[in-house]
């Protein structure tokens, strides 16, 4: 028996179109624009927190908090448990199930997911200017969005939001820490940030795969498939098709054209895509504007153990000259 589709991943056409136009006006290149002051925002305070120190953790002290404090503000969850929801997903995805780290991370996201539910009853009595309580004023199918609707589509866009994007800008900084020749680059040239992050997207896709469910039997290059039996699809090996990339191992900033698939594509392409890449360039901008000799201890800088599927780094341990606030 083919399991319930989870929401709103694996819905299929027409039944995905409804949920889609529910969050597209949410996250569309405008709605990303306007959130850009409190990326700014949000990236300035925790520099500010460590600048002065001349070292710190680049992934636990930037590149995690920022994305959780931006995507959990926008969304209503209460700020003081944005490091819950930020570092619960971390420690899942660093280390391997069954050890302490872990089981810290699952507790951790268990609690969050708690208090989400808990925010959006707070929210059905005394509705707030964010997107849960949005959520709440729209329909879908004709009926009003449900409380179970509104924490599932809330754990997708924090699931999505968070994580990922701490993946895609820590990645960023080690290349630059061991290509200084394009961090001085992307430092005299800071407009190169745009086409480099599609570059980046590219050649380090925060979720190296995806997995869904085969609706149909079917047959692709020889191999058959039949409904209900899971498969995975490699976006990892999709960026690097020569067919499609002209010197695909080859980093080339200015890269044009560059249609990677980090995002997916088609109905189901991640929705927030425009929001990333807003997050990215500011924390990446600040960071080489402000921390532009940082160097990483690469003794100490540890990959996720299993980058098959989520291509992120435990920790980024890192010294600079430091500046002021």
């Amino acid at each position: 028996m083919m399991s319930e589709p989870a929401l709103p991943l694996e819905l299929d056409p027409p039944h995905h179109i409804p949920v889609r136009q529910l969050l597209n006006p949410l996250l569309s290149p405008n709605a990303a624009q306007a959130i850009r002051p409190r990326v700014a925002h949000w990236t300035k305070h925790h520099i500010d927190a460590v600048i002065e120190r001349g070292e710190c953790d680049l992934l636990y002290d930037i590149t995690s908090p920022v994305p959780a404090h931006v995507s959990l503000e926008w969304l209503g969850y209460p700020l003081e448990h944005a490091d819950l929801a930020s570092y619960g997903t971390h420690d899942m995805l660093g280390h391997p199930p069954g050890s302490e780290q872990y089981q810290r991370g699952f507790e951790a996201t268990m609690q969050a997911h708690q208090i989400l539910r808990e925010t959006i009853a707070a929210r059905r009595a005394e509705p707030r200017d964010d997107v849960i309580s949005y959520l709440m004023t729209q329909e879908l199918n004709g009926e009003p969005v449900d409380d179970s609707t509104i924490f599932n589509l809330a754990v997708v866009l924090v699931g999505g939001g968070v994580d990922t994007t701490t993946s895609l800008t820590s990645s960023a900084l080690v290349h630059l820490d061991r290509d200084r020749e394009l961090r001085r680059r992307l430092i005299d040239e800071p407009e190169l940030i745009v086409p480099a992050t599609e570059e980046f997207l590219r050649v380090y896709p925060p979720l190296a795969t995806i997995g869904r469910t085969v609706r149909v039997d079917t047959e692709l290059r020889g191999c058959p498939m039949h409904a209900g039996e899971p498969v995975l699809v490699s976006r990892h090996s999709a960026n690097y098709d020569a067919a499609q990339f002209e010197k695909p191992e080859e980093f080339i900033a200015d890269r044009f054209p560059n249609r990677h698939v980090s995002f997916g594509l088609g109905p189901h392409r991640c929705v927030g895509s425009h929001f990333a890449r807003v997050q990215f360039q500011e924390m990446m901008t600040q960071i080489l504007q402000r921390m532009p000799d940082y160097e990483l201890d690469e003794s100490a800088i540890e990959p996720y153990p299993d980058r098959g599927f989520a291509q992120g780094w435990v920790s980024l341990p890192a010294r600079f000259t430091p500046g002021t606030m």
